[in-house]
Formats: C-alpha cells, structure tokens, sequence
C-alpha cells in the first residue's frame, strides 16, 4: 500500500475487511494490492494516480466481484485530494462509455470526471459519505 493511501485510510477511519470472515478469504485471493478497505460498512476502492495528468484503472473483475456490495471508488492524486464515485454513478459512467474498457480494465482520464466528485481533504471526503448516505438510491 502506499503512503498516500496509508495516510488517506488513517485519517478518515478506514480499514481492511475483516480477517477470517468469508468475504476477506474471497478478496485476499483475488486482489493482490491493499486497495480494499470498509467504511462505516461500505467497501472503498482506492486508487492514486502517479501520472500528471492523473489517470486510473480499474479492473472490470473487481467491479464485477464487488457488484453484491455497497462501494465507492476514491481516486486519489494525493493523501488528501481526489474524487468519490458510489455504485450508482460507477455503473452510469461505464455504460455512458465515458470510463473505456479496454481488455482487463477501465480506464479513468481526468478529463472524464465531475468537479461535483471532488474533495479537498479527508474532512471534505467524510462530508461527502454523509451526503451520500442522505441520499435515496445514491
């Protein structure tokens, strides 16, 4: 896991699924990399990109895999500033063709994504899981 993520996750209270349960037999087999972590019962995808400017991939296998779940994808480009999308808003920029496919993965340009998504700190990250909460069918 990187700094970046470590330091996001601690800060807004986010932990691994929890070991020995069924569900974590299942993700620790199919994902290699520490970028699956539970939120007040939501699972989060957590991605940084490295790249100026930012770009992501996301896998069509963990989408699918984590589609019985309620998740969020937080594309990072820093400890501190990204987006958040929830399953909803995922599921409509897939099937929009606004995040391509190629053969394994999605790919997420920053031209593709919304201001509305953005945060600017962990604090603002948390904000924005509570709007997402008081929202219908979000």
């Amino acid at each position: 896991m990187s700094n970046e993520v470590r330091e996001f996750t601690q800060k807004i209270g986010a932990e691994e699924p929890e070991k020995g349960t069924e569900f974590y037999l299942q993700y620790r087999r199919m994902f290699r990399r520490s970028n699956y972590f539970m939120l007040k019962g939501k699972m989060l995808i957590i991605k940084i990109s490295r790249s100026n400017p930012p770009f992501w991939g996301v896998g069509k296998k963990f989408i699918d895999f984590l589609d019985s779940l309620d998740y969020f994808l937080v594309l990072l480009t820093s400890s501190k500033e990204g987006w958040i999308f929830s399953k909803k808003e995922i599921k409509e920029n897939i099937t929009s063709d606004r995040w391509r496919r190629s053969k394994t993965d999605y790919k997420i340009n920053f031209n593709t994504l919304y201001n509305r998504n953005s945060f600017s700190s962990p604090e603002h990250f948390l904000r924005k899981m509570e709007e997402y909460d008081a929202r219908p069918n979000s």
